[in-house]
């Protein structure tokens, strides 16, 4: 992986109770055992195919530096197999689709 963030999407609602101990914990770790992070040029895809129409979503900036454990790629996904520390959380910024149900997010990473 070239840059050192991934994302993750979340609605705004649930984030508040997937924060325990100091760690992020997604529902999807629960249900898949690992948790699907995104690189930047994956966002809108993400945001158009799986959260279409949404509103009040955060887009969770996650700096795998600040992690012990690193993401894995599996068949063209990156998959982390264990909790997120919320110390690698760098910002959540809050995103809601467009009049017609789409998203438009642009990330330049430098």
């Amino acid at each position: 992986m070239k840059s050192d963030l991934l994302f993750y999407i979340v609605s705004a609602r649930k984030w508040p109770s997937l924060i325990s101990a100091g760690k992020f914990v997604p529902d999807e770790l629960k249900e898949k055992n690992y948790i699907h992070l995104f690189k930047a040029g994956e966002v809108n895809e993400i945001l158009n195919s799986k959260f279409s129409g949404r509103k009040n979503l955060f887009l969770i900036i996650i700096d795998i530096s600040r992690m012990e454990k690193r993401p894995k790629e599996v068949d063209g996904e990156v998959r982390f197999e264990d909790a997120i520390p919320v110390d690698a959380v760098l910002d959540k910024i809050r995103i809601s689709c467009e009049k017609d149900g789409s998203f438009d997010v642009d990330i330049v990473l430098d």
